[in-house]
């Protein structure tokens, strides 16, 4: 293949050469007609005129021939037209198929579920050159994406066995008679296992997420999921006040699912909210719409969080340290497995945060 390519350029010169040839064949009868038509006739009538002794006879010769140039320059000039036309709208409409192919294929490639797509044939230079680099730089880029994702997975679950070790043995510390300051030592050391050991679930929950392992899933009333979680959420946050307002019009829609991620978006986005709230005052609104889902809550410092940082990994909004720096990230996660897009606003000091649920994902 590599000794028949030809360049972009070459191929298209070619192709319209013998465009404009076979287009000039087909005229080629027109051409007849215009010569006999007004010159050939006028010649004609001269020498039979002068043969039989007749002299040379009264012609408009040069308006024939003016007129003959005419037509002859107005049909060159159609058929280099028509040949340009069919050129640049057919012929190279095929000549860039393959490019058309590449690009389609590149864009609706996955990195962390497809493999590698076999790019179509062709014998241009340039475009095999650029299959063959996208084939390299994805493999490449597939590589590293499984070898990072096996680290992640393979580190998660090492440090579990540790981090419960850790945990017992602080438990049975405490248990001893210790004195106050050996006693808050412990509980520091005992508060800061507990911070790594859910920093390790979260980092193994995204893992399994970039891993696509939460294939499974069903239609969900999401108003009466959301009305079945609220309680616990509201213990576990000390009480605070959680609104739930379900503005659906239709409210027999359901929408498709993992209950096992859309429980983790939901809980991060409500901690979260209440993390930014006033401590006496955390109030969360949560309004469902058909195609919607808001989380907002008045703000403690009444400023906006940063946007361009918010939804990446191990970046604490507005230098917030009670979390590890992954929950928005997984939010965002959860997100982009389902198809949906979330967005950040600050609007009448409150922060807020908008799932857009694809309208496909609903039954």
């Amino acid at each position: 293949m590599a000794n028949k390519t030809k360049t972009l350029l070459s191929k298209t010169n070619a192709q319209f050469l013998i465009c404009t040839a076979v287009a000039f064949v087909f005229t080629t009868p027109l051409f007849y007609i215009i010569t006999k038509q007004f010159y050939a006739e006028d010649m004609i009538d001269i020498i039979e005129s002068v043969e039989n002794g007749n002299g040379i006879p009264t012609l408009d010769l040069e308006r024939d021939i003016m007129i003959g140039l005419m037509i002859q320059f107005v049909l060159i000039f159609l058929t280099l037209t028509i040949s340009i036309f069919v050129t640049m709208h057919f012929i190279t409409k095929r000549l860039w198929q393959p490019f058309d192919d590449t690009l389609k294929k590149t864009e609706h490639f996955d990195i962390a579920q497809d493999q590698i797509p076999h790019f179509a044939d062709t014998d241009i230079r340039e475009f095999n050159t650029l299959n063959q680099s996208l084939t390299k730089l994805m493999e490449k880029s597939q590589k590293t994406f499984i070898i990072q994702k096996e680290f992640s997975e393979n580190a998660s679950h090492e440090l579990q066995t540790p981090i419960a070790v850790m945990r017992s043995k602080l438990d049975l510390l405490m248990q001893e008679d210790l004195n106050e300051q050996q006693l808050k030592i412990v509980d520091e050391l005992y508060q800061i296992t507990m911070r790594l050991s859910h920093l390790n679930r979260n980092l193994l929950l995204l893992a399994k997420i970039d891993n696509a392992q939460y294939s499974q899933q069903e239609n969900i009333d999401i108003a009466a999921f959301i009305n079945e979680t609220m309680p616990l959420y509201q213990i576990v946050q000390n009480g605070s006040n959680i609104v739930v307002d379900d503005r659906r019009n239709n409210k027999q829609k359901k929408l498709l699912a993992n209950s096992v991620l859309l429980d983790c978006m939901l809980k991060n986005l409500i901690v979260n909210a209440i993390r930014h709230s006033p401590k006496d005052n955390a109030h969360i609104h949560i309004v469902l719409y058909d195609n919607r889902l808001i989380v907002s809550n008045l703000s403690s410092n009444n400023k906006p969080l940063d946007a361009s940082t918010l939804f990446l990994r191990f970046q604490h909004a507005n230098q917030h340290k009670d979390g590890n720096g992954l929950g928005l990230s997984i939010v965002k996660a959860i997100c982009n497995f389902h198809g949906w897009n979330i967005e950040y606003s600050f609007t009448d000091l409150s922060h807020r945060f908008t799932v857009c649920f694809d309208s496909q994902g609903y039954a």
